[in-house]
């Protein structure tokens, strides 16, 4: 469920109101009043909220769907309905939870002119510039910095002594203590989730999180996304470096060190310990285990061993790489030899 501090709750809707912003079908009209306050992915969607299903099976278990409302394709119409679900029918399903997402729930926003607001709990010790912003309901703890230009959004929490650099923003995210958030850093934007229909591209709304722990350094220009349902996460005394990405709902254990330019895709797991060297590459779903070291330029599409060196595009480990290497330059000198 979105979590109130950050976001503003729009519905109850009923199912017709859904099939009206959808453009979805509704495959039973005894569910037309169904009132709806809430979304949730497939596995965990509860009575009076909102899924969507994009594959060809409804769940890896057998779980029932009483009181769900799922956005489904017609080919898994019937399916559906012997699991309990109030089923609205769309040929491209994620697409219309997105547009549907959008009349729950909506992302809270700075209000007006006003810098700080009102309400927000701030510590008497902490130094704030006068171009900084502070939105509603924000809680920011002793000896805090929040530097020239920058943005803590509404219901955020920066905890004691953490530093929020200049032209940084912060929104939908809860800071630990003794954190370095460098000039110009986004925390908590809407990560890169995208339906693609018949009709073009569709954002789709991400109602999740950013939790991050004590002591972690996020570089500068750098961008941590807000989960698309629950929270992307980094892990104590984690560094990050300037120019890096960490995708929506991507899990940062503790003590991670990533170099410039480093890219992890949504919903990576990144266990403790793991090193990163300059503009690695990690594909969506990727876990790396704990002690794992990637090389720079590395582009990873496979889970990675706790403990393991790899490297190169695509990466595998660094002794296969090196061998691989090598036989390409013997195979050029012999060729060139041949050659002359």
């Amino acid at each position: 469920m979105a979590d109130p501090r950050f976001y503003d709750r729009l519905g109850p809707l009923t199912i017709d109101e859904i099939a009206a912003l959808s453009g979805a079908a509704i495959s039973d009209s005894g569910h037309r009043t169904a009132e709806i306050d809430g979304l949730a992915p497939l596995d965990e969607a509860g009575p009076g909220t909102l899924a969507y299903i994009d594959s060809a099976k409804p769940s890896s278990g057998e779980r029932r769907f009483d009181g769900v409302a799922v956005l489904a394709r017609p080919e898994l119409e019937e399916r559906l309905a012997d699991l309990g679900a109030c089923i609205l029918l769309h040929d491209h399903p994620r697409t219309a939870f997105a547009r549907a997402s959008a009349g729950l729930f909506r992302c809270k926003s700075l209000v007006g002119n006003v810098r700080v607001a009102t309400d927000a709990s701030i510590a008497a010790s902490a130094h704030i510039a006068p171009d900084a912003t502070i939105g509603a309901g924000a809680e920011l703890g002793a000896d805090v910095e929040i530097g020239p230009g920058a943005v803590i959004g509404p219901g955020c929490r920066i905890g004691a002594r953490t530093r929020v650099g200049a032209r940084a923003v912060v929104q939908c995210a809860d800071l630990g203590e003794d954190c370095n958030i460098l000039a110009g850093a986004v925390i908590g934007e809407s990560g890169f989730g995208v339906a693609v229909s018949g009709e073009g591209l569709v954002d789709v709304p991400h109602l999740g999180t950013v939790d991050i722990a004590n002591a972690v350094t996020i570089g500068a220009n750098s961008c941590v996304d807000r989960g698309l349902f629950g929270a992307t996460r980094i892990g104590e005394g984690s560094k990050i470096d300037n120019l890096c990405h960490i995708g929506h709902n991507t899990q940062v254990g503790r003590h991670v060190a990533m170099a410039a330019y480093a890219g992890i895709s949504g919903s990576c797991v990144i266990e403790d310990g793991v090193l990163f060297g300059g503009r690695v590459g990690l594909h969506d779903h990727v876990k790396i285990g704990k002690g794992a070291r990637i090389g720079g330029n590395s582009a990873v599409a496979h889970n990675v061993p706790a403990g393991e060196t790899w490297q190169g595009d695509p990466a595998q480990p660094i002794r296969q790489h090196m061998r691989q290497v090598a036989e390409l330059r013997r195979l050029v000198k012999a060729k060139t030899k041949k050659k002359d």
